[in-house]
């Protein structure tokens, strides 16, 4: 092992895989090795599995961090063969098997230890074309490279077989519609990722989401008064509804009485908890890859907020809409002057999200390395700690999205 694999910063992300009805039913866990790294890259692969799970797993538990979807992970033969360090759920796990495990004599019998454990195999087309001796039994998934000329004809063929299919590198709405049109069952890509940036959009937003924006922007600041809150609520009744029904429910109602005025239901719900209310109304929409975006767009606001509640030179609540404001220009599809317009945002914090400049900028400038997994100017020590506040995000916000009710902070 070189010292070089002991101390270099690694970065881990998910990245999510969604069904032919883009429901997102499964993630990658990817790692990343050095800056500006898209793929899996490293001198120690067993090194590389360990520190993924034991940050990934182990931090939050894979209940927290996918809920019930799969989990993908490169798993190298070294891990396999010592498949009792991990007591993980196997029944939630592909095991990705990348082309060079093949090279080795005792990748098949590695195969069956794996199987005969629970977990469901998957591998690159690839190793197909070189090692056509493979028996197909023992095989799951297929990944196929969407850029590929004959992907669609590969898709054919291995459907016949009665593999599962998941088309890679689905990186836009064009690739994701030819090839949802094949015979593929999964989708994994940036199409389903927050765009990073924004060209003049002649999309129109309605009276209400310009009110869901300013209701958020209103409520990052310190200096709102509940009857100013209770104004803009006015203006979203179908935000009223949802107010009344989480401050009616068990979990906030007392005894018996009921709460029926607009005012008690801001009083006894609170600030922080409308906020992320807020944030949820405003990211909800019926578009299926949009729906995908939202986690990772809340995903990126939590992670924010986790930063700054450690460093403490932001406040947690700036952080948390600093981080969801900062790439929903692209969410909504308008440039960033123009979605800031109006908001009551202070000149910090505008000028963070405009030129990236201050200490809001750059807390927006770590979470975009993380992003990218360009971690050249950040320690080690950083980034696991970065790598920490990202599993314990994706946790909140997989919490968020399936319970009830959610919990108030991050």
């Amino acid at each position: 092992m070189s010292e070089h694999s002991d101390h270099s910063p690694y970065c881990i992300a998910l990245q999510p895989i969604c069904d032919r009805n883009l429901h997102h039913v499964a993630d990658k866990l990817l790692y990343r090795s050095h800056c500006g790294a898209d793929v899996a890259s490293f001198d120690d692969p067993f090194l590389a599995t360990v520190r993924s799970y034991s940050t990934a797993v182990y931090e939050v538990g894979i209940e927290n961090l996918v809920g019930d979807r799969m989990l993908l992970f490169t798993a190298p033969l070294e891990w396999i063969e010592n498949t009792g360090f991990f007591e993980l759920p196997a029944e939630q796990l592909f095991a990705e098997l990348t082309l060079d495990f093949f090279e080795s004599p005792t990748a098949l019998d590695a195969i069956e230890r794996l199987r005969a454990i629970g977990y469901l195999i998957a591998v690159p087309q690839t190793v197909f074309e070189r090692y056509p001796e493979i028996p197909i039994r023992l095989i799951d998934l297929v990944k196929i490279d969407s850029r590929l000329p004959d992907c669609m004809e590969l898709a054919a063929h291995f459907k016949r077989l009665g593999l599962r299919l998941l088309a890679t590198f689905v990186e836009d709405q064009a690739t994701l519609d030819r090839v949802h049109a094949g015979a593929f069952d999964w989708f994994m890509g940036f199409v389903f990722l927050p765009p990073k940036q924004v060209k003049e959009s002649g999309r129109k937003r309605s009276s209400n989401r310009a009110v869901e924006l300013r209701l958020l922007a209103e409520l990052s600041s310190h200096e709102i008064q509940f009857e100013q809150l209770e104004a803009l609520l006015a203006q979203h009744p179908h935000f009223c509804v949802l107010l009344f029904a989480q401050v009616n429910s068990a979990a906030f109602s007392r005894g018996n009485r009921r709460i029926e005025s607009l005012h008690e239901a801001v009083v006894r719900l609170g600030l922080e908890r409308i906020k992320t209310i807020a944030s949820f109304l405003l990211l909800s929409r019926n578009d299926p890859v949009e729906a995908v975006q939202v986690r990772m767009l809340l995903t990126r606001a939590a992670m924010a907020a986790r930063i700054a509640r450690r460093v403490r030179s932001i406040d947690p609540n700036t952080a948390f809409t600093l981080g969801l404001f900062s790439r929903l220009d692209a969410f909504e599809g308008l440039p960033m002057p123009t979605l800031l317009q109006g908001m009551p945002f202070s000149v910090p914090m505008q000028h963070a999200l405009l030129k990236r400049e201050g200490e809001m900028g750059k807390l927006l400038d770590v979470l975009d390395a993380h992003e990218s997994g360009d971690l050249s100017s950040l320690s080690p020590a950083v980034v696991a700690k970065l790598n920490e506040d990202f599993v314990h995000a994706v946790a909140w916000t997989e919490q968020w999205l399936v319970s009830e009710p959610p919990p108030s902070s991050v």
